[in-house]
């Protein structure tokens, strides 16, 4: 039985995020639920340190991402990989790299960028779907990658936090820089209440700049998901033998990736919903397609329609699991997730943590077996990724004790540059050195004289 690992359900959604949801939805309508199950995990949890990912576990193979795993699926089935013509799968490869490229900053500034959306829906979502202490160390830094694939719309003041920040330490940094105590700062606000622009949200000020970056997107999957009965013969072209066309000229896997995108842009409860509200302003046709695909017609969201699919979610609580391999709960066991926290608290480490977590991430993913690597040259790749690990541990377990040495033999040096100081017990002489009853009868000498 294939292991297709996801991010957890979020939004009234299956998935939080968007190639996930389009890999459980392209699933449902090319696989029985037999023939798979649904294991909710996060990136650090599988070797390839992606999500989707599929575990092959009779070939012990992994595949990650939408496209590969949508490919293996139809490699399996060449019913499916030849039901569509060669220009359709051609411009739905197209249409999926579009996708991914440019809707996903869309998702970014909604539910990551946006600091009011992230603190109130998002990341309580990611609370709920990974296991303590992960809450901790993994949403930041998902938001920080995230934040970075919208980074060239130029829309970072939706991040009032970071905002803030940087505000705060420009004005730290000028010469001219006074304290204002909190207490004038509030009074200032207040006089400023009353500005238009200080009762306008981020959202709000950039309204016709994120009007206009949804629309390069959305204008685009209107023109790909629209049903052209009319221009079907043009667009499936001769090759076809059979008489009979199908309904679309998108291929499955597009429509269910962009079911995906489209889910997350409309669906999730957020407090400031500047997407939808232009969604459903400007684009009605693709709200219905997301909600048709989500609820009544592939049912996969427990809206009670009869149509309604219950998807096989596995539990892997324990490490005695039943029908899951040993892959499956080794990145869910106490020992598992706690590596994986230490993992994540290393990351955040400046300058070294994050380009050594890169490197290892890399490693490791080289070392997977895929369908199209041998079970030598996988075997191979992981000694060499557990030597370098080897190699790695007992270097920064011995710099870690030299820096500890280094440090206590400084502590006892003496101050450099400082004079040394002696003190030396007085010599006494006479009467006095014998203590109280020599001070007593000093003082009677010195009375007699």
């Amino acid at each position: 039985m294939l292991e297709l690992y996801v991010w957890g359900p979020a939004f009234g959604l299956p998935s939080i995020d968007a190639e996930c949801l389009g890999t459980i939805a392209y699933f449902t309508e090319t696989l029985d639920e037999t023939e798979y199950q649904l294991i909710q995990s996060s990136p650090s949890a599988v070797p390839t340190h992606h999500l989707p990912a599929l575990h092959d576990p009779a070939r012990n193979t992994w595949t990650s991402g939408f496209s590969a795993i949508t490919a293996h699926i139809q490699s399996r089935n060449a019913q499916q990989q030849y039901r569509y013509s060669k220009k359709v799968q051609a411009d739905s490869t197209a249409y999926k790299a579009f996708l991914t490229d440019q809707a996903t900053p869309l998702i970014s500034l909604s539910l990551y960028v946006s600091s009011a959306n992230w603190a109130a829906t998002t990341r309580p979502a990611y609370s709920k779907i990974l296991p303590f202490p992960l809450p901790w160390t993994e949403p930041t830094a998902i938001r920080a990658a995230m934040s970075a694939r919208a980074a060239d719309l130029k829309l970072s003041s939706l991040d009032t936090d970071a905002e803030a920040e940087k505000a705060e330490a420009a004005a730290k940094a000028d010469p001219s820089w006074v304290h204002v105590p909190e207490s004038i700062k509030k009074s200032m606000a207040q006089r400023r209440k009353n500005a238009v622009r200080e009762k306008l949200t981020p959202e709000e000020r950039s309204r016709i700049r994120l009007e206009g970056v949804t629309a390069e997107v959305l204008d685009v999957l209107v023109g790909a998901l629209a049903s052209k009965e009319e221009d079907e013969k043009e667009v499936y072209g001769k090759e076809e033998d059979s008489d009979e066309l199908p309904e679309e000229t998108t291929t499955l896997e597009f429509r269910c990736l962009a079911f995906g995108y489209l889910a997350l842009m409309l669906l999730p409860e957020v407090p400031r919903p500047w997407l939808r509200e232009i969604m459903e302003a400007k684009y009605p046709g693709l709200c219905d397609f997301a909600r048709e695909f989500a609820g009544g017609r592939y049912g996969i969201l427990g809206t009670g329609h009869s149509t309604e699919r219950k998807l096989p979610w596995a539990e892997v609580k324990n490490t005695k699991s039943e029908g899951l391999s040993t892959t499956a709960r080794q990145g869910h066991t106490l020992s598992g997730v706690l590596t994986r926290y230490v993992q994540g608290l290393v990351r955040i480490i400046p300058l070294v943590g994050e380009e050594g977590s890169r490197w290892w991430t890399q490693r490791r993913a080289g070392a997977v077996r895929t369908p199209t690597t041998t079970e030598s040259q996988a075997l191979v790749a992981m000694r060499k990724a557990n030597k370098d690990l080897v190699w790695m541990t007992t270097g920064g377990l011995s710099l870690a004790g030299i820096t500890a040495g280094l440090f206590y033999l400084y502590q006892g040096l003496l101050p450099f540059g400082a004079p040394v100081q002696t003190w030396r017990a007085p010599v006494s002489i006479g009467l006095t050195g014998l203590g109280a009853a020599g001070a007593m009868f000093a003082g009677v000498d010195d009375h007699l004289i």
